[in-house]
């Protein structure tokens, strides 16, 4: 199969937004069940974001953002248009935010989730499947690389209605394959067709 565009930044943060959406919620359930926690102490996210918010209006949230792009580099040429294929690698983070009433419960909420998140991020199998849904391209190959992942958390933040919020984010490299659609020889992006009859035509 052919794939007319490249994905870009864009779609990278909105594969890995789309899977931890749907990858979550029986995550969180499994993992409630190991910790034997309800659902108040490790709730599900109501938001996953690609961008960064101007305000923290809901909780949890996960947000994902693209921070630079470490490596583009030709690894094939696609079957069917013969136009080229690159392997982009993107420096990423998913940022974790959780808001409770005090000091250790929402600091125990902030751990929990971020070692939720990092077993979803790396969980390959489950991404991997999870591409043949959002890329329909053969040629994506998603792929986080597990020695890149880091992880860091904020310090608590006291704010209105005696509430305490907390954050972390997690950073890794994020690589997929991203064909290129060259314009061919000969292809016409738009023209202009302008007629005169013979009287007015300048000789």
């Amino acid at each position: 199969m052919t794939q007319e565009r490249q994905d870009g930044p864009w779609e990278a943060k909105e594969f890995i937004t789309k899977y931890l959406a749907a990858d979550m919620p029986e995550r969180l359930v499994a993992f409630r069940n190991a910790w034997q926690l309800d659902d108040a102490r490790l709730p599900n996210p109501v938001k996953y974001l690609s961008y960064e918010p101007i305000g923290l209006d809901e909780w949890p949230m996960i947000n994902t953002v693209q921070m630079n792009t470490r490596l583009i580099q030709r690894v094939d040429y696609d079957n069917y248009s013969l136009d080229p294929v690159y392997r982009v690698t993107y420096n990423m983070r998913t940022y974790v935010w959780v808001r409770g009433e005090y000091a250790h419960d929402t600091t125990e909420s902030r751990d929990r989730m971020t070692a939720v998140v990092r077993s979803a991020l790396l969980d390959h199998p489950s991404m991997t499947r999870s591409s043949d849904i959002w890329f329909p391209s053969v040629t994506s190959e998603v792929r986080l690389d597990e020695g890149t992942l880091r992880e860091e958390y904020s310090e608590l933040t006291y704010v209105k209605g005696q509430r305490v919020v907390a954050g972390a984010y997690l950073a890794y490299e994020f690589s997929l394959n991203e064909p290129i659609r060259r314009m061919k020889n000969g292809d016409i992006a738009s023209f202009d067709l302008k007629t005169v009859s013979l009287g007015d035509a300048s000789l």
